[in-house]
């Protein structure tokens, strides 16, 4: 024991450590100061269901109608991306050109945030405009689409017809429309969008033999509607005293002003008006672009997305009444209502995550008193809420909101900000029990552990760096997780250092050393089981290297089944709902799709227990999970379903047996049923991208590709981009006979394309709306080619007119249906759809290494790239190495300026490797694949690890015969740290066990295994191994000191009776 003098010369020195403990004000008011803290957050910091990830994929949509695919590519898609190659921010440009359409898919770098994306947006649009004149003239303005974020709508309403007439579409698209600016006036809406409205219209239906015989076409008719529209200045009248401007009268306002318009002057002078010769109606374009709908009936979908920084559950509340309003307000057979709400999924798992927190806090509190006895619980367990309250209190100072990642990293954190408040309550009662004054124990506690937990701390903070830091969609994703932990790790030690100390100083009373032990005051004790424990430790520590290979099998077992274990980027995610992609042949009309769609929704119902079905055909369903891809548009062969069953486990026991189901049951479509992913976006699991100048030969690849993709097992259905066989109808005009009728070609082409799909020419204005005028044939013409030929084609010399069936035939004739370029590059994407529980990473490889066997060889000048989840995993993970350098010197700097010593460093970069060891094998035990939660959870244990190391040898080198080796001063050395050692792994373990026991699904018991089984293995490389290594590394000079090597430490009775 130090003598007195030497207590006041060390208490004078560290006077600052006892401050909190000698001024009870000051200890009181900081508890109470933090506590207020977080209950402010909690109250005040937004709530999301999952992370935002910052939009960096904008869409810029240019439409030109009747071009062909080729024609697209070089002059619209070509002349886009020269543009573009000027903002320097694009990461990846992939676009598609198809017949009369080009889409532009644009990826950011992933350096880009939220705060700099808008800007970039706008160079992006800049760009374009100044490319606009160099697009030729059918080619119609280029559309840029930067609200499609990868985040799900926070409310998604219904407006459905019920009735058992034909859906009135006027009534549903004006309830829509009128819902949709009624949630836009909700406080923190920041999208309001429509999908499945039909596009209102005036239709003029003209005869086409009738407008023949005047020698029109429709386009001449949509051409004098244009004229008499006069929505145009015509000057201004100035006088003197006032200014007043003129307009024409006779703008087109009404259906019976544009009956009025005259086109033509009959042979009686008197005036041929469109009334004369035309159908006029409000009606809706025909084919629309997309439908929706709800358990089978027609409806309208208005989603809305709040705005972050907001919490859901009180915008829901404020959307929901505006809903119930509007739903009041309707009646007959048009219903609104609710088809999603994310607060109820938000609500509920942030409930499911915060009472696994509460439950794992329980369990650490209830470890902590069989450990160590009711006060030490009562001072540890009061370290939880306040580090608790200050994480949520820099959340919320940070900007950040709470969600499901924010709450698992509170999770993970648990255990790691536990073991500094255990550590420093035991080395306080321990110095108690050394027979110290409270002032004493509080002094030398902190003094004795500042140095060590600051820099098992900081390690476990630069561990968890990588994570924090990591950029792109995966950081956007996950790095709320590490800033979390970061937050909790330096506000344990603050806390530990000062609230823990103090409550330790004033409120642990360890028993005398002659009073019987008491479970619930003392802890767990048990001589036999202590004497055991020293005799196995010493054992170990005079027989190194068995101790060494006792200490390393687990974490080597872990190495060599770590190639058994497969690959997977992100588990999916757990849920009451999946979705539906259905591709039919790429020649299906909308209706024919909608048919489709009909048909699978009933066979989805009559095979299993649904709650709701719900699709949008003709386009992406707009997202109700963030990772949703909504990159289809226009797509009359296409439809995309949302199936809610009535719970999770319905939802994925049906995914399985209804995808075999479906697939014989329509074997002329594509359908793909899937679990909700987590992650970034994808388009397809597995994608690979072949580049090279020839397209047949960029099809012959593709081809073979796809067709050893589609005989892996596992893989359900394919695509290939660069597809050709799309049917397409030629007319082949003779030319001499077209010159001699006194048309051109393009004069043809022209007449056909107005008088089939329709000409615009002008507008009315209803309120807020305008609706065009189209002038075109009876549907009847358009639908039968053998009409179509008949067709009359005006000429241009007489008022006479030629069928087109004298001009020349038609002939049906395949063509490419679309051409894809990456990075400027002609590319064929080559994409598999996967069964629910495959391995996508492992059959991207596996297909490519069979082909290899099989002689596959690419000509020169072609080359493939791997995109889908093999890209996104191996991105990931490069940005998670971006600072390894940096920050595993700063590890390396912290443990050898602590330690002062290269060779403990290296022994503790020793723990750090095996650790990776012990993640795959916890990861082996439950039988997940490796994914990036196995990572994620593999530095969270290596930051255990770390811990644990740390505070064995801090202990060893504070002893001076243990410092220089010797086997009996070692051994009181870790008894001395046993039990809070033990107890930080038993707190990490029960931590866990929430959501290892009650959390269905794949993606946080993935990663909560490997801390909740790998933290096992680090306490024995901790007490074990990093002693028998240090004994080989630190040689003993000479026999020891008898007196040391025979003094026990208190520890060893505390924890497991006396060890004599």
């Amino acid at each position: 024991m130090q003598s007195s003098s030497q207590i006041h010369k060390d208490a004078s020195r560290t006077t600052i450590a006892s401050l909190f403990f000698r001024n009870r004000h000051l200890l009181v008011l900081t508890i109470l100061v933090i506590l207020v803290s977080g209950l402010s957050a909690i109250v005040s910091l937004p709530r999301l269901e999952d992370p935002r990830i910052v939009n960096r994929n904008p869409l810029i949509i240019t439409p030109m109608p009747g071009a062909s695919a080729e024609r697209v590519e070089t002059l619209v898609t070509e002349v886009l991306e020269e543009a573009l190659q000027e903002v320097d921010a694009i990461k990846d440009v992939e676009s598609t050109s198809s017949a009369g359409v080009s889409v532009i898919v644009v990826e950011l770098e992933d350096a880009v945030t939220a705060a700099q994306n808008a800007a970039i947006f706008s160079e992006i649009r800049d760009k374009i405009s100044e490319a606009r004149p160099s697009l030729p003239a059918g080619a119609l303005e280029p559309q840029i689409d930067d609200k499609r974020d990868p985040a799900a709508y926070t409310l998604i309403a219904g407006v459905s017809w019920r009735g058992e007439a034909e859906p009135a579409l006027g009534v549903l698209n004006r309830r829509a429309e009128d819902l949709a600016e009624r949630l836009r006036n909700v406080p923190g809406t920041e999208l309001v969008r429509i999908y499945g409205e039909p596009d209102e219209e005036i239709t003029v239906t003209v005869n086409a033999e009738d407008l023949a015989e005047l020698g029109l076409t429709a386009g001449d008719v949509a051409w004098a509607t244009a004229l008499a529209d006069t929505k145009t200045p015509a000057g201004v009248l100035r006088g003197d005293r006032a200014d007043v401007s003129i307009e024409v009268a006779g703008e087109l306002s009404s259906l019976s002003r544009i009956g009025h318009v005259p086109i033509a002057v009959g042979g009686d002078q008197q005036s041929v008006r469109i009334a004369d010769i035309a159908h006029i109606e409000r009606a809706y374009r025909d084919p629309p672009t997309e439908i929706g709908l709800v358990n089978g009936k027609r409806t309208v979908f208005v989603a809305a997305r709040i705005g972050f920084g907001r919490r859901v559950d009180l915008w829901a509340k404020d959307a929901n009444a505006v809903l119930a309003e509007a739903a009041a307000e309707t009646g007959g057979p048009v219903i609104i209502e609710p088809v999603f709400e994310q607060e109820r999924y938000t609500t509920g798992q942030l409930a499911e995550l915060s009472g696994n927190l509460i439950a794992g806090a329980l369990v650490v509190v209830a470890v902590v008193f069989v450990m160590m006895g009711w006060r030490l619980a009562l001072i540890v367990g009061a370290a939880l809420p306040l580090t608790v309250a200050m994480v949520l209190f820099g959340l919320q100072v940070s900007g950040n909101a709470i969600h499901q990642m924010s709450i698992f990293g509170l999770i993970i954190a648990l255990g790691l900000l536990i073991d500094n408040a255990i550590v420093m309550a035991d080395e306080v009662a321990k110095n108690k029990a050394a027979g110290k004054t409270p002032l004493q124990a509080v002094e030398a506690a902190v003094g004795h552990l500042f140095t060590p937990l600051f820099a098992s701390t900081l390690t476990t903070v630069l561990a968890f760096a990588p994570i924090f830091l990591l950029p792109g969609s995966v950081g956007d994703f996950v790095g709320s997780i590490g800033q979390m932990v970061i937050l909790a790790l330096i506000s344990s030690f603050i806390i530990a250092m000062t609230v823990t100390a103090a409550l330790a100083g004033l409120f642990a009373e360890p028993s005398a050393p002659d009073a019987p032990k008491r479970f619930w005051r003392d802890g767990l004790t048990s001589k036999r089981f202590g004497r055991f424990y020293r005799g196995a430790l010493l054992s170990g520590l005079k027989r190194p290297w068995a101790a060494i290979v006792v200490a390393i099998a687990a974490p080597v077992a872990g190495f060599a089944v770590a190639p058994t274990l497969g690959n997977q980027f992100f588990p999916p995610v757990d849920r009451d709902m999946f979705e539906v992609e259905v591709w039919a042949p790429s020649d299906a009309s909308l209706s024919r799709t909608a048919d489709l769609a009909y048909a699978i929704e009933a066979e989805i119902k009559a095979f299993a227990e649904t709650e709701q079905m719900t699709w949008l055909v003709g386009g992406s369903f707009p997202s109700v999970y963030y990772n949703l891809m909504m990159d289809k548009d226009a797509a009359a062969h296409y439809a995309h379903g949302i199936v809610t069953a009535p719970s999770n486990e319905a939802a994925k026991a049906m995914i399985a047996p209804l995808q075999a189901h479906l697939d014989e049951r329509f074997p002329d479509a594509q359908i793909v049923l899937g679990q909700f992913g987590q992650g970034p976006p994808l388009t397809a699991d597995i994608e690979y991208r072949v580049f090279g100048p020839s397209i047949a030969e960029l099809q012959r690849i593709g081809e073979r590709l796809r067709t050893g993709l589609q005989n892996y097992s596992g893989v359900l259905h394919t695509q290939m981009t660069m597809e050709g066989g799309h049917p397409k109808l030629w007319f082949n005009a003779d030319e001499d006979e077209t010159q001699l009728a006194g048309l051109r070609l393009t004069e043809v082409a022209s007449q056909l394309q107005s008088n089939l799909e329709g000409a615009t020419g002008g507008f009315i204005i209803e309120q807020l709306e305008q609706l065009p005028v189209r002038v075109r044939y009876e549907n009847t013409v358009r639908a039968d080619v053998s009409d179509i030929a008949s067709t009359p084609l005006v000429t241009q010399n007489s008022d006479r007119w030629v069928s087109a069936a004298a001009l020349g035939d038609f002939t049906l004739r395949p063509e490419l249906r679309s051409i894809t370029r990456f990075d400027r590059e002609r590319t064929n994407i080559i994409r598999g759809y996967t069964a629910n529980d495959a391995l996508p990473i492992d059959i991207t490889r596996d297909v490519l290494e069979q082909l290899e066997a099989e002689g596959f060889i690419l000509p020169a000048g072609y080359r493939i790239e791997l995109g889908g989840a093999v890209e996104q995993d191996a991105a990931a993970k490069g940005n998670l190495l971006t600072y390894a350098p940096v920050l595993l010197t700063l590890t390396i700097a912290t443990l050898v300026l602590v330690f002062r010593s290269a060779a403990i460093a290296g022994l503790l970069g020793a723990v750090a490797f095996l650790s990776l060891g012990l993640g795959m094998l916890s990861t082996f035990a439950i039988g997940f694949p490796i994914s990036f939660n196995t990572i994620l959870g593999t530095l969270g244990l290596i930051g255990l690890a770390f811990n644990n190391a740390i505070v064995v040898l801090a202990a060893i080198r504070a002893n001076p015969v243990a410092k220089a080796g010797d086997p009996e001063a070692v051994t009181e050395a870790i008894l001395g740290t046993s039990r809070h050692i033990v107890s930080t792994t038993l707190t990490t373990i029960g931590g866990f066990l929430p959501l290892l026991l009650f959390v269905g699904g794949d993606f946080w018991p993935s990663l909560s295994i490997v801390l909740a089984g790998g933290v096992g293995g680090s306490m024995i490389l901790a007490l074990i191994f990093v002693p028998a290594v240090y004994r080989l590394v630190v040689k003993p000079a000479g026999k020891p000191k008898a007196a040391a090597s025979k003094t026990v430490s208190p520890s060893s009775h505390f924890a497991f009776g006396s060890a004599r």
